[in-house]
């Protein structure tokens, strides 16, 4: 076969297989997308499809042929990083509810400590799983943004397949989640920071990354939001307010060049399409969206799952795996779901409002898969922690729906998620 034929073969198993095998399972009101996504991923791997078939595994899995995928996977991580930034909309996390900030801080703070005592655990289990320059504090902070992270937009998916968008509680698990994912990535940006300074192993670079940081950040919400506010506004079609053709390339270009500052100050360029997305001004975030969410998630993000089902490989005899796993599994969800039930039942809510609400904020989906890749980049966790992380990042978001699904019929679906007026939140149906 030509490396055409390959790539075409490849391109249409990634993206039709886990869409055809969802409906064929019928669990479309079960599993999200992006969980059946990561699952062919995994099996399209060297932990299955290697060895099931090592030589056509050769063909199809070899650095020559994946080397095309591993482009689309870079655009695809950078304009969900764009993606994940315009998300943070303000009016959405208001903070208008009694229990809003505690459940928030209590999602944040509960998972985040369970997570670090958690990773000074493994490595005193695994002490050969610290990389080299990388400090002990680092690696437990890395595992607490691990197990403490959430996904906004596949959560909005759940919410829009569940039929819960406009609820209250949907409000409130939305409103978590962007006050958490603002949290989480400005924490993952500073681990990032130390671990490259860390890894550069010279105090100059270490002292410009810290300085430059500042810097950056400083730029681009002082010069370069008004700026790109204007040029984006200019280009916005007033017949059916979307972006033209022009405003996609002022805001690709704006989001690429972000990203390669980022990543030149020696952390991810997904950091610097998040933070374009996040800078960008309210009444932009729709038209943008619209223009370049669909054809992201259904056609590029595939490629980035793909890769990172490829990357993992899942090993049941090893120690590492099934401890690693269960450790994380554990410390996650007695951290986000046993926050979330504690602080809203102190704040007057029901046990099981509040049981419901962490099992929404289970959800981790495609943006943890992205986490766990940027880490093992810059060479903080490595591959045998890897891998069961991923398993986690799975099992939490295959079981976010169902849990909810639990807790909302044992107190009474109605009584828990009436209280507002429909509104219509954009998300990726993953």
């Amino acid at each position: 076969m030509s490396p055409s034929s390959i790539f075409l073969l490849q391109a249409f198993v990634i993206v039709a297989v886990p869409a055809i095998l969802r409906r064929l399972t019928r669990v479309k009101g079960i599993m999200p997308l992006v969980t059946m996504q990561i699952m062919v991923g995994i099996v399209l791997g060297p932990s299955v499809f290697g060895r099931l078939a090592p030589g056509v595994f050769q063909i199809f899995g070899s650095p020559a042929a994946l080397s095309p995928l591993g482009g689309l996977a870079t655009v695809a991580v950078l304009i969900f990083g764009l993606i994940s930034g315009l998300h943070l909309d303000p009016s959405v996390f208001s903070g208008r509810e009694r229990a809003f900030w505690p459940v928030a801080i209590a999602t944040i703070a509960c998972p985040l400590t369970l997570g670090c005592l958690a990773g000074f655990w493994i490595l005193s289990r695994f002490p050969d799983e610290l990389l080299p320059g990388v400090s002990p504090a680092v690696f437990a902070a890395a595992m607490g943004i691990c197990v403490s992270m959430k996904a906004l937009p596949v959560l909005a998916a759940i919410l829009g397949e569940m039929g819960l968008f406009g609820s209250r509680i949907s409000h409130l698990a939305l409103g978590v989640a962007g006050v958490n994912d603002i949290a989480l990535w400005v924490l993952l940006g500073i681990v990032l920071t130390v671990a490259a300074a860390g890894h550069a192993g010279h105090g100059l670079p270490a002292v410009w990354l810290l300085a430059l940081a500042p810097i950056y950040l400083f730029l681009m919400v002082r010069f370069v939001r008004p700026v790109l506010a204007r040029m984006v506004s200019r280009r916005i079609d007033d017949g059916d307010e979307a972006v033209t053709t022009q405003g996609a390339i002022v805001v690709g270009g704006a989001t690429i060049l972000s990203g390669l500052a980022t990543e030149l100050l020696g952390l991810h360029y997904i950091i610097g399409a998040f933070v374009v997305g996040a800078i960008m001004p309210a009444d932009l975030h729709k038209p943008i969206l619209d223009r370049l969410q669909v054809m992201t998630v259904a056609l590029l993000m595939p490629f980035f799952f793909t890769l990172t089902g490829m990357r993992t490989l899942i090993d049941l005899s090893s120690p590492v795996l099934l401890q690693v796993f269960s450790i994380a599994m554990a410390v996650g969800a007695v951290g986000i779901i046993g926050g979330a039930a504690f602080a809203a039942r102190i704040f007057g809510e029901r046990w099981s409002f509040g049981l419901a609400l962490g099992s929404l904020l289970q959800a981790k989906g495609l943006t943890e898969l992205i986490v766990l890749s940027v880490l093992l980049d810059a060479q903080i966790l490595s591959p045998r922690i890897f891998a069961p992380l991923v398993l986690m990042a799975l099992v939490s978001t295959a079981l976010a729906m169902p849990l909810t699904r639990l807790a909302l019929a044992r107190a009474g679906e109605r009584r828990l998620t009436a209280g507002s007026a429909p509104v219509s939140l954009p998300g990726p149906q993953t």
